[in-house]
């Protein structure tokens, strides 16, 4: 059905004719003719004298002459000038070419090479005679083909022009060309402007008028001032924040934003309206790009920074735990591989290539590496932990000789507090190879203890004394109801051996030892309503009894009765007291 309704679409009209093309000569977008080197040639001459003639004409304004200048510098190999340089120092170089060429003149066109002069010879290079001045043929990139003043040639032009401007200049020059464009605000050039300045402020130096050079100093002391001021806002903003109990850092991140469109504003104040030109104008354009590039660092380094603690406070994540500590080394990697992205990019702009400052980096963090092994084991040791997580602020763990709760965990060292209320800080490179044994991960709490009964106790009694410490860790609420142990395990030297051996399920380490007080003393109580005695582990004699004070038997007690008591320590007995007398009150309880 969709064809079918296709079918019934009326037909689509034939497009109408384009419009004619313009002749060649009429197009503002044609580029230079470089196809050889005397086209190449007459496009810079062409170009440079249209610029010459739009210049003395006080009705036209400056800024037309800035597309001739921009075609006159597409003559010349700019490729390896850097990019944020080309347009400045092509538009300065090809005017040099022609002040050169003004005072030291050419051979007659007809003798410079044409597009079939360097077919049929196989044209690469061609020299304008007498002079180190080369036009040649590009091999590689997006201009090949194309024959362009050389960059060797450009390299030299300053050097060139300095050993030729003493000459005069020959007939159907277009003197004055550089001098106008060094010294005109703006874009373009002006053969007119500054005729009314003082001639102090029109002199020249360093390749500069002195009125470039007031401008220039008076722009960069205030902007320095306004920078200042804005960081300095931006920091008692800080301080305000922190007096009212937040860390933020947004004044800042504020002030230096403000200051990178600050300087960006004074780069072009000082490029396109002062117009400072050659080495100066470099020098000016590279000190902007490290001001630059610095502030857009620190700029980076606070806004990831604040997006990892943003992440921690929206997550109410613990500030020191591990889940906070591996959020913030991960924006912290972040933080370098930026940094590392726009020191890169910035030398770039400099003119450095990319490959020489990746080498460099890699280089110099391999000496980093070699000069701080100890730093590095100790990050990746915090990396370990972070990730595999053995322990967590809070959890007690004994490791090699130490043992203690864990108080912090930071990049080089985790800090532990012992039990004499001491910090150790423990390297975390140690940490990472160490055997580490996390009491705080216990789901329950082993208690292991012997009893040493006296030999004298009826086997009875003795049994009757298991049975009621069984009923005891029944009774009490915080031991675990199997896998305990209430046996005879030895017969000792001193007396009789019981083992204790049960869990208690409690959530630190204070709980337990208060429960496990209240076990014993349940078992000291056990044992003094059977009348059980305990072995003293010591070497004594004891005159148990003599023929004229015979001792005194023990009365003996019915089995009902001794199985009575038994169960009476146990759950619902009305002799046991699982949480003990009462007298004792836990120090985390007494609240």
């Amino acid at each position: 059905m969709a064809l079918l309704g296709l079918a019934w679409l009326p037909p689509t009209p034939a497009p109408a004719n384009p419009p004619v093309a313009i002749a060649a000569a009429a197009n503002p977008l044609r580029p230079p003719d470089t196809s050889s080197p005397r086209a190449t040639l007459q496009s810079l001459l062409t170009n440079l004298e249209r610029v010459h003639a739009i210049a003395i004409d006080p009705a036209r304004p400056r800024n037309d002459t800035l597309a001739p200048l921009q075609r006159a510098a597409r003559t010349l190999d700019l490729s390896e000038i850097p990019g944020r340089l080309a347009a400045n120092i092509g538009i300065e170089h090809a005017l040099l070419l022609k002040e050169i060429i003004d005072r030291v003149g050419l051979p007659a066109l007809a003798e410079v090479p044409d597009a079939r002069s360097v077919e049929r010879h196989d044209l690469t290079r061609w020299r304008i005679p007498n002079t180190e001045i080369v036009i040649a043929q590009v091999a590689s990139g997006r201009r090949a083909g194309e024959f362009l003043f050389s960059p060797e040639t450009i390299e030299r032009l300053e050097d060139d022009y300095e050993r030729v401007a003493a000459l005069p200049y020959l007939p159907e020059a277009t003197p004055g060309l550089y001098d106008a464009y060094i010294s005109t605000p703006g874009r373009g050039l002006s053969l007119g402007w500054g005729r009314g300045l003082p001639d102090s402020l029109t002199r020249q130096w360093l390749g500069q008028t002195l009125w470039q050079w007031l401008a220039t100093g008076v722009a960069l002391g205030l902007g320095t001032l306004l920078a200042g001021a804005l960081l300095r806002a931006g920091r008692r903003l800080d301080r305000r924040h922190q007096e009212n109990g937040t860390t933020s850092r947004g004044g800042t991140i504020l002030a230096l934003g403000a200051v990178v469109g600050l300087l960006l504003g004074l780069e072009y104040l000082i490029d396109v309206q002062i117009n400072l030109t050659g080495a100066v104008l470099i020098a000016v354009k590279q000190g902007f790009v490290l001001v630059l590039y610095g502030l857009l660092a620190w700029l980076v380094t606070l806004l990831l920074n604040q997006a990892a603690e943003a992440i921690i406070r929206s997550r109410r994540l613990r500030p020191r735990g591990i889940d906070s500590q591996l959020l913030r080394l991960g924006f912290r990697l972040l933080t370098i591989i930026a940094i590392a992205a726009l020191v890169i990019d910035g030398a770039q702009r400099i003119g450095l290539p990319a490959y020489s400052v990746i080498t460099g980096l890699g280089v110099g963090g391999l000496a980093v590496a070699l000069a701080a092994r100890e730093t590095l084991a100790n990050l990746f040791g915090s990396l370990a932990i972070m990730f595999d997580r053995p322990f967590r602020i809070g959890d007690w763990i004994k490791m090699g000789d130490y043992e203690g709760t864990v108080e912090d965990i930071g990049f080089r060292s985790t800090r532990i507090r012992t039990f004499y209320d001491s910090v150790l800080a423990v390297p975390n490179a140690y940490t990472m190879n160490a055997t580490i044994d996390n009491m705080g991960k216990r789901d329950h709490r082993r208690v292991y203890t012997t009893i040493a009964l006296r030999y004298d106790t009826p086997p009875e009694r003795i049994e009757a004394f298991l049975e009621g410490i069984k009923g005891v860790i029944r009774a009490n609420p915080a031991t675990r109801k199997d896998g305990f142990h209430v046996v005879v395990s030895d017969l000792g030297a001193h007396g009789i051996t019981v083992m204790l051996y049960f869990f208690l399920t409690v959530p630190d380490w204070a709980t337990e030892l208060v429960e496990r007080q209240r076990i014993l003393l349940e078992v000291v109580r056990l044992a003094d309503r059977l009348g059980v005695g305990f072995a003293f582990p010591t070497q004594t004699l004891e005159i148990d009894a003599t023929p004229e004070q015979p001792r005194a038997p023990t009365p003996p007690l019915p089995a009902e009765q001794l199985v009575e008591i038994a169960r009476d320590f146990g759950p619902g007995g009305r002799l046991g007291r699982p949480r003990g007398l009462g007298l004792h009150i836990p120090p985390h309880e007494e609240d």
